[in-house]
């Protein structure tokens, strides 16, 4: 396969709309993520409600939203886990790299909630669909480009090189983000919280608690993961092989596959802006490579 092949492949019909259809999953595994980090919160300042309140209101309101948080972040892991799954069968498919992993069942799964997704909003769908990662707003034609002719495991490779350094991109913009958050929140509950009991802190607090305790888990993955994609990418430059191209590809798909999601808001205004510097990027070892 050569990157000619590739492009052709990544804008069949049935490509694409797998694509949007990852997009749509992994936006709305994004909102749910956000609705039950709300509920997390609701739960913990709920420690600052009157005492002049009825009991059952006061132990009530973070009892609720620490039920809230629970289903969000259940159908957070669901959204994730279709959207690794639809996005690992569109890699498989257009780079053409363990293509026959998938079971009939799961390509007749994959199928049916692709369309399911696709009619849900097909105004929509059609537009991302059409658009590339340069327009407004970014679209999924086009997701891999190329300065220059790749053949084999070459063209292979490029593509998942870009896909890691675009990873590596929005990590930095998350990363940046989260801390900002965390340090605005604590600061506002470091202020109010000495005027209330630690009996009370503990039973509103134990979502939050227990969220930032699985968020460092799944972080946690997340990072060891990403160690050993940089490994296997540093392999593959030094020897290129069809094996190493394959243990990469696995290792991707096991990372998109732990629940830790990007901003979609900053990928949004960003797009056109990364999309321009990697093709930049890419002219730049493009003409190396013809100086040598």
């Amino acid at each position: 396969m050569n990157s000619n092949e590739i492009q052709e492949r990544q804008n069949k019909e049935i490509a694409l709309k797998v694509q949007y259809a990852a997009r749509v999953c992994f936006n709305s595994a994004e909102k749910n993520n956000h609705f039950a980090w709300i509920a997390c919160l609701v739960s913990a300042f709920s420690v600052f409600l009157p005492n002049s309140w009825p009991m059952y209101i006061i132990n009530g309101i973070p009892c609720v939203a620490d039920i809230f948080a629970f289903v969000f972040s259940l159908i957070t892991s669901h959204q994730v886990n279709w959207a690794s799954k639809l996005r690992k069968f569109f890699d498989s498919y257009v780079l053409d790299i363990q293509p026959n992993q998938f079971s009939e069942t799961e390509l007749r799964g994959i199928r049916e909630q692709t369309e399911k997704i696709y009619m849900r909003n097909p105004i929509n769908a059609a537009i991302q669909i059409a658009n590339t990662g340069n327009d407004s707003p970014p679209g999924v034609r086009d997701w891999y480009v190329f300065s220059k002719s790749y053949d084999g495991i070459n063209a292979q490779f490029e593509c998942q090189r870009q896909n890691t350094w675009w990873n590596s991109k929005m990590v930095t913009v998350r990363i940046i983000t989260t801390v900002f958050i965390l340090i605005l929140v604590g600061s506002i509950l470091v202020v109010l919280l000495p005027n209330n009991s630690i009996l009370n802190i503990l039973l509103c607090s134990a979502g939050i608690l227990i969220k930032i305790c699985e968020r460092m888990i799944e972080n946690w993955r997340y990072f060891r993961i990403s160690r050993l994609i940089e490994g296997a990418q540093q392999a593959i430059e030094v020897h290129p092989t069809a094996e190493g191209v394959k243990k990469l590809q696995n290792l991707i798909d096991e990372r998109r596959s732990i629940n830790v999601l990007e901003f979609g808001y900053f990928h949004k205004k960003l797009a056109n802006k990364l999309s321009g510097l990697y093709k930049n990027c890419l002219l730049y070892t493009s003409d190396a490579a013809d100086d040598r």
